[in-house]
């Protein structure tokens, strides 16, 4: 019979019922079970095709839809939106600050109002939530994300009490990525597949740990995301091309990237083409590992 249950290292200790609860040798040689046998690895896959679409930055498993220009809000111009109506990213909103905000006023904050979504299908108009509490205390390439997700089109809004003059300049638009299920988890490996539809010498394939740090601002050409953990190209080094017509395949094994789902991080596949139509198909699997 089991009394006691320990958990050390990655190893599940069942301890006899005659034990005091103290481990001893004796108590991990009653029953020692693998977690990995207990905890196998889950897959997650998605597919796109660029037929019909053309060339450009496609997201699996997650989005970034963000605009390539920052927006510089004033309290002559107080708002900018992101988004269409009726559309359904289901992402959080995000922003990534240039520098600190300035106000002569008591406060500066940025707030995002809109048509807010839950993961239990909830869904509320008119919402809102501050985005940025103190936009005077904000660092070049700073992140932030709201906690609710949004569908439709939202709006970015500059406020400051009592203030006459004031701005703030930031990146802005949509994030979502894959959190399982808000838990945290392990990436164990990957496997790409692709079908070639036309020629392409531009091809690359990025894995992202979608997370507050690595990101950087840019007025004119922003490129969201931190730095990708594993990269075709850093890899395959020079072959890396798209032939039409022919397959390609990227695997990794043996790894173990921590993911905290339940502190906003998660992953996210990164596809780019260069040429029209130079994807019939692209398969991605990850394969995580949910942590105990």
């Amino acid at each position: 019979m089991v009394d006691t249950v320990r958990t050390i290292a990655d190893v599940l200790v069942l301890l006899a019922d005659n034990t005091s609860g103290d481990i001893s040798p004796q108590d991990m040689r009653d029953m020692v079970v693998s977690l990995e046998a207990l905890n196998p690895t889950t897959p997650i896959s998605a597919t796109i095709t660029t037929q019909g679409v053309g060339s450009g930055d496609f997201y699996m498993m997650g989005l970034y839809d963000t605009a390539a220009a920052d927006a510089n809000l004033t309290q002559a111009s107080t708002t900018v939106t992101r988004g269409s109506a009726n559309a359904a990213h289901g992402a959080h909103a995000i922003a990534v600050a240039a520098a600190a905000g300035v106000t002569d006023g008591s406060t500066l904050v940025l707030t995002v109002t809109g048509t807010s979504i839950t993961d239990a299908g909830v869904r509320t108009t008119s919402d809102s939530e501050i985005i940025v509490a103190d936009g005077t205390a904000a660092s070049t390439d700073d992140y932030f994300e709201t906690v609710k997700k949004w569908i439709g089109q939202i709006t970015y809004t500059l406020s400051s009490a009592g203030g006459t003059a004031y701005n703030f300049d930031f990146n802005y638009g949509f994030a979502a990525y894959e959190d399982n299920g808000n838990g945290d988890f392990e990436l164990k490996d990957f496997v790409m597949n692709w079908y070639g539809g036309a020629n392409d010498s531009g091809f690359e394939i990025e894995v992202h740990r979608h997370e507050a740090t690595g990101w950087t601002y840019h007025a004119t050409a922003f490129d969201p995301g931190s730095p990708a953990l594993y990269k075709l190209s850093t890899d395959y080094v020079t072959e890396t091309e798209v032939f039409n017509g022919d397959y390609g395949r990227w695997k990794r094994t043996g790894l173990s990237d921590a993911v905290s789902g339940s502190g906003a991080e998660g992953l996210i596949v990164h596809v780019t083409t260069t040429v029209n139509n130079s994807l019939e198909w692209l398969n991605a699997q990850l394969d995580i590992r949910t942590v105990p």
